[in-house]
C-alpha cells in the first residue's frame, strides 16, 4: 500500500484490517526504521512495486 503520512505518500504494508481502518507498517520520511499507524482508506491506495525493506516472502513451514 501507499500510505499518506507526514505530508507525503510512503510505501507501506497492511498488517491487519477491519471494515473501517487498517493497521499499516510504513517507512517514515523523517526517521530510520518503520512506523506503525492505523489509517482509513482515504490515506491508502494499492502499490504494484515491491519494497524490499517492508515486503517479505511468506515462510513455508
Amino acid at each position: 500500500m501507499w500510505v499518506f503520512r507526514g505530508g507525503t505518500w510512503r510505501a507501506g504494508v497492511v498488517e491487519t484490517v477491519s471494515p473501517r481502518a487498517a493497521t499499516v507498517t510504513y517507512r517514515p520520511s523523517s526517521a530510520r526504521g518503520t512506523g506503525v499507524d492505523t489509517l482509513t482508506a482515504l490515506y491508502m491506495f494499492p502499490r504494484a512495486d515491491a519494497d524490499p525493506l517492508l515486503d517479505r516472502t511468506p515462510q513455508r513451514h
